[in-house]
């Protein structure tokens, strides 16, 4: 079994979530979409008409914003392969099986995926793909062991994997400092109290990559006095 797990590895409804959050995502529009004048039913395409047909007697009565949204989506779908599209369909009848109440939970799970910073949401892409790709003995096997867990210990459990995602993500940042900058980031790293590279290490994992450049470089030019001083001001 792969042995760096992601929490998207260990919670099978956390990757059950992502995985339908990402097709609503790739197949669905945004509910914001600029307001606009209506367009008019033989505006449309024949293959748009098409795919748009249940709608095509009240297309007229709509706003403008619904259908934008549906466009859209009609669009998206034209561009689908035939697997693509099967693979679509069918989960759109899972979704549609699923009760009011655990919809809703995936509503809230995904408005709070798309308010996570861009960096977090490409990072939860790559954790999805990642789980999405194990051998179906694999991920059965991970859904047995997380659903088995106790509440507590599922909230222990992600925990961990949390931090050990973080071990890694430090340890990819740091691979990418030439060689030079290493002893001397590792010197002032020894510089520093327990006490302030753990509040450094916070700032860097709560940073953008491009922010995490930018800290580092602001306090690699510190001397050790100034980061001192600078380290006791941050909150």
């Amino acid at each position: 079994m792969n042995q760096h797990r992601t929490p998207l590895e260990a919670g099978p409804r956390c990757a059950r979530w992502l995985r339908l959050a990402l097709w609503m995502l790739l197949s669905l529009t945004s509910c914001l979409a600029l307001a606009q004048d209506p367009v008019q039913w033989n505006e449309l395409g024949k293959d748009e008409q098409r795919v748009l047909a249940a709608h095509a007697e009240s297309w007229q009565q709509l706003d403008a914003q619904t259908q934008d949204r549906l466009l859209r989506g009609a669009r998206r779908w034209l561009s689908l392969t035939p697997e693509q599209r099967a693979a679509a369909a069918k989960r759109f009848t899972t979704w549609q099986s699923l009760p009011d109440e655990r919809r809703q939970q995936i509503r809230n799970r995904y408005q709070a995926f798309r308010n996570l910073p861009p960096e977090q949401q490409q990072q939860l892409k790559r954790q999805f793909e990642r789980f999405r790709y194990l051998p179906p003995e694999q991920r059965e096997e991970l859904k047995r062991r997380f659903e088995s867990m106790t509440p507590q210990e599922r909230r222990g459990f992600l925990t961990a994997l949390r931090a050990t995602q973080q071990a890694e993500n430090a340890r990819n940042n740091w691979n990418r400092l030439p060689e030079p900058e290493r002893a001397a980031t590792r010197a002032m790293l020894e510089s520093l109290t327990p006490a302030e590279r753990q509040k450094l290490r916070r700032m860097m994992q709560a940073s953008t990559p491009e922010q995490r450049r930018a800290l580092h470089q602001r306090v690699m030019a510190m001397s050790a006095a100034e980061r001192s001083k600078w380290l006791a001001e941050q909150p």
